[in-house]
């Protein structure tokens, strides 16, 4: 089971590869949980690259 956010885009280049798509329509509700992965996603981004040592 995976949960994601998608884009009407990322969805028609999965297309049968997606067994259940719940659609949501525009709606503030997730308003906040979007601003929160933009700024988890803008926080990685801005970290120096680290090279682990294996």
């Amino acid at each position: 089971m995976a949960v994601a956010l998608l884009t009407e885009r990322d969805i028609e280049r999965y297309g049968n590869n997606l067994s259940r798509c719940y659609r949501i329509d525009n709606s503030s509700e997730f308003d906040g949980l979007l601003r929160m992965i933009d700024k988890a996603d803008a926080a990685l981004q801005a970290r120096p690259w680290e090279r682990s040592s294996s």
